[in-house]
């Protein structure tokens, strides 16, 4: 088992959005902005917080923000900019735009961080990158594959070792806790359901 106990967490927010318009982790929910959804979440674990994003407005939130190492190269160069922002053994990465991943989620994957691999999940058969958890010996790795352009997420982590949870029993709510909101059409789909609850 590495260093879990008060695992560095990430967010990867501030990307470029084509489907939605705009800065997703920005995007108001009810009222809130995506990221604050995240942030509410790892404050009760008492676990310590940085921010990924070019854009310095995410200051605001209180947090350290680190703008990409390498620019323009997706989730790959978020996940390096993040291990290379830690003396951590691993990360914790989140996406802003899956605001509502709970904290027994979290806990779980930081109870099975294990040296040297990656912890992620799966549902319904798909690998999902995120939430997930990345050690730090990757790091070389990582900026190999962003200086030769190769920028698959799912690609990188299938040629690594990982392990994988399975969130169809591990999880209390999948299709919350695993939503994606890319699009305007998320937003109002997830507004009326918050409401609904």
């Amino acid at each position: 088992m590495g260093k879990t106990l008060g695992m560095p967490v990430f967010f990867l927010a501030g990307g470029k959005s084509s489907r939605m318009g705009k800065d997703k982790g920005l995007v108001l929910l009810n009222g809130k902005p995506l990221i604050s959804y995240l942030i509410e979440t790892i404050e009760s674990l008492d676990l310590p917080v940085a921010i990924i994003s070019n854009e310095p407005i995410y200051e605001s939130f209180g947090y350290p923000v680190f703008p990409d190492l390498v620019k323009e190269k997706g989730p790959l160069g978020g996940i390096f900019t993040a291990l290379s922002n830690t003396e951590s053994d691993h990360c914790l990465i989140l996406s802003c735009d899956s605001p509502f991943t709970g904290k027994d989620v979290i806990q779980k994957l930081i109870s099975e961080a294990f040296p040297d691999q990656i912890t992620l999940g799966q549902l319904s058969g798909k690998l999902l990158p995120f939430p997930g958890v990345y050690p730090r010996s990757l790091k070389q790795k990582l900026k190999q594959n962003l200086d030769a352009n190769h920028l698959k997420l799912r690609s990188f982590i299938l040629e690594e070792s990982f392990r994988l949870i399975s969130w169809d029993e591990g999880s209390q709510n999948p299709e919350r806790e695993f939503a994606n909101l890319n699009t305007p059409e998320d937003l109002r789909f997830w507004e009326e359901k918050i409401i609904e609850q």
